[in-house]
C-alpha cells in the first residue's frame, strides 16, 4: 500500500552559540531564549511535518519544544553530543508506529586525539510492510583547504554511509541535517555516491548565510524507492537577517513530502 509523509530538517540555533556580534542584523531581545523556544515552537508547527529533524538542539529548548509540540501529536526524542557539547540531534513525529531509536556516535579523531563527540541519531518506524529508518546529524564544519581525506565532515560522512546506512539496507532510509558542505561538494556527494537521493536536487537554495554569505548546507537524502517533492524555502541572500521576526534561527528548515509507492 503506498504511502507518503512530510519530513522537516532544521537547525535551530543552540543558545550556547550565540554571540551577539556575529549577527548584527538581528535585534537583542529576538535572542531571548523563552521567546526563541516559543518562536520555534511555532515555526516547527508551520511546516506541518510528519517528522521533524532538529540539530543544535539543548536540554531545556528541547523540553519547551515537547510542552509546545505534545499537544499537535509529536512525541520527540534527544540524543546530545560528547565531548561537553552543550547541544544534539532531536527528532519529533507524528507517526503512529515508533519503532526505537539509537545514537550512533562517530569515532573521527580531532587534531588533539580527542573523537568530537558528534553524532546520528537514528529513529525507526513502521509504514505499513516497510521499516524506515530517518538519521539526524548534524556534521562537522572543517577547514575547505582540508584534503578530503582528512576533512572531518568527510571523516563522519564515510562512518554514517558504511557503517549506519550501508548495514541495513534492508530498510527505507532519510538522512538529513545540517551538513556545513555545499551542493557537488565530496561530502554531499558521497551520499549520491551511495546510492540515496537528494530531495532537492537541482532544486537547493541557500539555507544560511553565515559570515555574510547565502549558502545551501542542509539537507535531506533518501532511498531511490521513495519519490520526493520538496518545498522552496524562503528566499534570502548574504544580507538577510538571520535570526529575525518570521526566522528564529539563523538556518532555515527544509521540507519534502516522501512517497512510497
Amino acid at each position: 500500500m503506498a504511502w507518503e509523509l512530510r519530513v522537516a530538517s532544521y537547525n535551530v540555533l543552540a543558545d550556547s552559540y550565540i554571540r551577539p556580534e556575529w549577527f548584527p542584523n538581528t535585534p537583542a531581545h529576538l535572542f531571548e531564549p523563552r521567546r526563541r523556544q516559543d518562536a520555534l515552537a511555532r515555526r516547527i508547527l508551520s511546516l506541518d511535518a510528519d517528522i521533524v529533524c532538529l540539530q543544535e538542539v539543548e536540554s531545556p529548548c528541547f523540553d519547551a519544544l515537547q510542552r509546545a509540540l505534545a499537544p499537535h501529536g509529536y512525541s520527540g526524542v534527544l540524543a546530545l553530543k560528547q565531548q561537553g557539547k552543550p547541544d544534539g540531534c532531536a527528532v519529533f513525529h507524528r507517526v503512529a508506529r515508533h519503532a526505537g531509536h539509537r545514537a550512533h556516535y562517530f569515532q573521527d579523531v580531532l587534531e588533539d586525539g580527542r573523537v568530537s563527540g558528534h553524532l546520528a541519531l537514528v529513529v525507526d518506524f513502521e509504514m505499513g510492510q516497510d521499516r524506515l529508518r530517518v538519521a539526524c546529524t548534524h556534521l562537522r564544519w572543517d577547514r575547505p583547504d582540508r584534503p578530503v581525506a582528512l576533512h572531518q565532515g568527510m571523516q563522519q560522512t564515510t562512518e554514517l554511509l558504511g557503517v549506519v546506512v550501508q548495514a541495513d539496507l534492508s530498510a527505507l532510509w532519510v538522512v538529513c541535517g545540517d551538513f556545513n558542505a555545499r551542493p557537488g561538494e565530496p561530502l554531499v556527494r558521497a551520499f549520491t555516491e551511495a546510492g540515496l537521493a537528494d530531495a532537492y536536487q537541482g532544486q537547493h537554495a541557500p539555507t544560511c548565510n553565515a559570515n555574510g554569505e547565502a549558502k545551501a548546507i542542509d539537507f535531506i537524502f533518501h532511498s531511490r524507492a521513495l519519490s520526493a517533492r520538496p518545498v522552496a524555502p524562503p528566499v534570502i541572500d548574504d544580507l538577510t537577517p538571520l535570526p529575525s521576526e518570521q526566522e528564529p534561527s539563523d538556518h532555515l528548515p527544509l521540507v519534502a513530502t516522501l512517497r512510497q509507492a
